[in-house]
């Protein structure tokens, strides 16, 4: 159990930290947000007994500006793992639970996304206690659990890990690094492009002067993944763009991005709509059939709850036809579809509407990216086991549409 005198997070035997007692506190850092009736059974808050701290309400809780005990429940259940996870079962199983949420509930909910967490009412625990960002966890243990064909683990260690928050589809897992916490993150596994693809983009993204994520590739447990540092800290949470198109009740029948933009405005983020439009930019490049409204976000003070900037661009990897068949993959140019925020099959030209190319440069330098992109296909093919075929299908049309946005630059001046 979390307790404020052994300094631990790794004493948890294999209780769950959560009791019989219904009443909860829902915490952000060391400061007391609501309390609520939480069940255990049904993992999820039964009613809020009292506000204790508007400010920090979690953003996106609101409806019409009031706390929605609805919304509230949305953004705790975002706080586990999804249930379409690949190898969750698997997961589940190694570390002996039943439940996605059996792990937040080991864990006082806290996460590496922000600084929320949740406690009983009286017990006498502190968020120096069970910060991960101050505490070493069984990253190995966990690692294994998740990425590893056979593994041998402490089942009671590696529950008590920062993972048990991190949302996607792909195997994932924090690490702890000599410069910090990373995330090593793997890609579909009949391909395994993605990892290579977040590389490309934060390459592409950087020769364009674009706030990028910094991400490389390694093999961890003969997997390709990617790794990317983490974006947030003690002091900064991580808001995804689902959660602010809830806050301010965005209207769902028609493509979200304005009102998007409107509240980072209103919320004094500076030059919004082109830190947006880079995102864009670099989708549209590069094909990204999935920038879905929990891949884009903001950066939040977490002692104030005041907005500081939007995030860097990740999740990119799905792109240049990673999921289709080898011989599917130019064809991608004629599907033209992808999503954007709330809207599916969005036709990848209509993003031109939101990029103003007059405000990059594309030397003819970017050509030379392609073939940086299809040495690094080549390097991991023993890994992956990806065709020649298809390395060269997708380095023919990362070239085709490096040379069609340089076009479309030219002629719009």
């Amino acid at each position: 159990m979390f307790v404020k005198q052994e300094r631990s997070i790794y004493n948890t035997g294999a209780m769950k930290l959560f009791g019989k007692k219904n009443c909860y506190v829902l915490m952000h850092k060391d400061i007391p947000v609501l309390k609520a009736d939480y069940s255990e059974v049904q993992h999820e808050f039964k009613d809020v007994m009292e506000i204790l701290n508007e400010t920090h309400l979690p953003i996106g809780c609101r409806k019409h500006g009031e706390l929605s005990l609805h919304r509230l429940n949305y953004w705790y259940i975002r706080r586990s793992i999804p249930g379409y996870r690949v190898g969750l079962s698997q997961l589940m199983s190694r570390l002996e639970v039943s439940h996605p949420m059996d792990l937040v509930e080991y864990t006082h909910a806290v996460s590496v996304s922000d600084t929320y967490w949740l406690k009983k009412e009286n017990e006498n625990v502190e968020w120096k206690d069970v910060s991960f960002f101050s505490h070493s966890f069984d990253q190995a243990g966990f690692g294994s659990a998740m990425f590893a064909s056979v593994a041998n683990i402490n089942p009671d260690r590696a529950r008590v890990t920062p993972n048990s928050n991190t949302a996607g589809f792909h195997r994932k897992a924090w690490f702890e690094r000599n410069d910090g916490l990373v995330l090593l993150k793997g890609g579909y596994p009949f391909h395994q492009m993605e990892p290579v693809n977040e590389w490309l983009a934060y390459t592409l993204g950087t020769q364009l002067h674009l706030n990028v994520l910094p991400y490389h590739t390694e093999v961890y447990e003969n997997a390709l993944v990617s790794v990317c540092p983490c974006m947030t800290d003690e002091n900064t949470d991580l808001v995804t763009a689902e959660m602010i198109l809830m806050d301010c009740d965005a209207p769902k029948d028609e493509l979200q991005l304005s009102s998007y933009i409107a509240q980072l405005d209103r919320h004094g983020i500076k030059d919004a709509r082109k830190k947006v439009s880079q995102q864009i930019l670099l989708d549209y490049i590069l094909m990204n059939t999935d920038r879905h409204a929990q891949n884009m976000g903001i950066l939040v003070d977490a002692d104030t709850n005041t907005w500081i900037d939007t995030t860097p661009i990740f999740d990119t990897g799905t792109c240049l036809g990673c999921l289709v068949e080898d011989n599917e993959i130019l064809s991608e140019v004629r599907q033209h579809e992808c999503t954007l925020l709330n809207r599916r099959h969005f036709d990848f030209d209509l993003l031109l509407n939101h990029i103003d190319l007059d405000d990059y440069e594309f030397p003819k330098s970017l050509l030379e990216i392609p073939r940086e992109y299809g040495n690094m296909l080549v390097r991991y093919q023993s890994v992956t086991g990806i065709t020649d075929e298809r390395i060269e299908n997708a380095y023919t049309l990362l070239y085709r549409q490096l040379l069609k946005i340089r076009k479309l630059a030219r002629n719009r001046k």
